[in-house]
């Protein structure tokens, strides 16, 4: 038992120095051939900092471990939205979320659309004995991936239209050359591969053994882990006074994790994933379209007042976060 937590947390320390690295190589690759903000933040270090999720979940699927894996998904997407809650404790006074830009109230929109999705699927799965599935491949899977593709591409045109990017210069190393920052870029991912590889497997083997369940073990422990990248490049970004970058960090990786139901589906083959996972799952998908409803509306209304110094939209997500992990963690020791 020793020796797989040892594994387990030699596994996630890899993730999240290389998970960080990932990160600052994504971003001088990003300036170095003249992508904008608008990738950068919400879909190339989004995607860079997802990685651990996709390989994670990917290989959990494919050991059998579909709790896991969804779990790993679903975690991680309340576990990020907990970083603008945290970002709130470092910015300064102020509402976090008044500093940022109102064009990510559409990143957050399509996280909320894409989750729900998910967990309609899921539900629906639980309601009939029909396999809604193509070549094995759960349909919900593919409508997520097609509109992952649709939104991404709306994201893009969006910025674009807005002209609202940013040069990122000033926050970069770009006495990095491109070709160094390739290949660091590329041995972060190998290294991450591998270390997502070995947290499923010892994450898998420690449910096996103890009173906790694959839905715990995923949604808490393992996406904890996988987002600890997500924290860190945020908390760079806001030391930088980049808001805009973490923000879109942050939405754009919950983006991106419902995307890696596609991926888990085709390594699972057991069937839809989505049918052959615990309803549990549920409550964390909802906890999930909670805390991205309170940002949501916290970039929406955009309100002054704080208590201690803290927004209002960031103590209700700590709060309501704390709470759905609270239950989780009673699923966790009852089933």
């Amino acid at each position: 038992m020793l020796n797989l937590w040892l594994i387990f947390g030699i596994s996630a320390l890899a993730i999240i120095i290389s998970g960080t690295k990932l990160s600052e190589y994504g971003d001088i690759i990003a300036v170095k051939t003249g992508v904008g903000e608008a990738l950068v933040g919400g879909i190339l270090i989004a995607a860079a900092t997802s990685l651990p999720e996709l390989i994670t979940s990917s290989s959990s699927a494919l050991f059998d471990a579909p709790n896991i894996a969804i779990g790993n998904l679903f975690g991680s997407n309340t576990f990020n939205l907990m970083i603008l809650a945290v970002a709130d404790l470092f910015h300064g006074p102020g509402p976090f979320l008044l500093k940022v830009h109102t064009r990510h109230i559409l990143s957050s929109l399509l996280g909320i659309l894409l989750s729900a999705l998910a967990l309609f699927f899921m539900l629906a799965n639980y309601v009939t004995t029909f396999q809604f599935s193509i070549y094995n491949i759960g349909l919900g899977a593919i409508i997520i991936l097609i509109t992952y593709i649709f939104g991404a591409r709306l994201t893009y045109y969006y910025e674009k239209k807005r002209d609202v990017e940013e040069k990122e210069e000033e926050v970069l190393d770009l006495g990095i050359s491109l070709r160094k920052a390739a290949l660091g870029f590329a041995l972060s991912a190998l290294v991450i591969v591998i270390a997502g590889v070995a947290l499923s497997y010892s994450g898998d083997k420690i449910a096996a053994m103890t009173a906790l369940n694959q839905t715990f073990m995923g949604t808490i422990l393992v996406a904890a882990a996988t987002s600890l990248p997500e924290v860190v490049a945020a908390i760079s970004a806001i030391r930088i006074n980049a808001y805009d970058m973490a923000v879109g960090n942050v939405f754009g990786s919950n983006i991106f994790n419902m995307t890696v139901i596609f991926a888990a589906d085709v390594a699972y083959g057991g069937g839809p994933i989505l049918s052959s996972i615990s309803l549990a799952h549920g409550l964390t998908a909802l906890l999930g379209l909670i805390l991205a409803s309170i940002a949501t509306i916290g970039l929406f209304y955009r309100s002054e007042k704080t208590f201690l110094n803290i927004g209002w939209d960031a103590i209700s997500i700590i709060v309501i976060y704390f709470f759905g992990a609270y239950l989780l963690f009673q699923i966790g020791i009852n089933f």
